[in-house]
């Protein structure tokens, strides 16, 4: 897993070559990776989902490196399901903001989510949140860090305070393909 991780960390740095970018379908994007970690997530008993626009839809089109666009969505669902308890539930969500046009990827859980302090810290690579017992290389989300800059996308992290968890804030992970208005 870690090779894996420092593999994709590598793809993900282009050492200043230009990223080759074409039109991608994000809703596929997302559906394959869903797809590839469902085991995961039937294993951990966690309720995995989708919420957004059907495949083929423009609202879900974004230029950009399928390759790198499905490990940033693998690499938050992965993320997501580590930290989520048994029983819980991770959803994927893909919508466009109405105001800008900008095409928006969340990634919510029902976990223990991510103190403020710690939200820009987990970006940084083999950065590891204290406290907690999930194996990892703290790689994942410094990777979708990564891929994002890449494709002029913005992340934000913030509690998700879903109200069937009240024991858990979870996390939300969004992000924003600023620039990328769907084609």
């Amino acid at each position: 897993h870690t090779v894996n991780q420092l593999l994709a960390m590598a793809r993900a740095e282009t050492t200043g070559r230009s990223l080759a970018q074409h039109p991608i379908d994000l809703a596929y994007i997302v559906s394959e990776a869903i797809q590839e970690t469902l085991p995961h997530a039937f294993e951990k008993q966690i309720d995995l989902g989708y919420e957004g626009p059907d495949q083929g839809q423009p609202t879900s089109r974004v230029q950009g490196n399928a390759t790198l666009l499905k490990e940033l969505v693998r690499n938050l669902l992965d993320n997501a399901i580590n930290y989520t308890p048994a029983k819980g539930q991770v959803t994927a969500r893909l919508l466009t903001d109405r105001f800008s046009g900008v095409v928006v990827l969340l990634v919510e859980d029902t976990g223990p989510g991510i103190p403020a302090a710690e939200r820009e810290l987990v970006l940084q690579p083999f950065y590891r949140a204290l406290g907690t017992n999930v194996d990892g290389t703290g790689l994942g989300l410094a990777i979708v860090q990564e891929i994002a800059h890449q494709h002029g996308a913005t992340i934000s992290i913030e509690d998700a305070d879903r109200p069937a968890y009240p024991n858990f804030p979870g996390t939300r992970v969004t992000v924003r393909f600023v620039g990328m208005t769907h084609t």
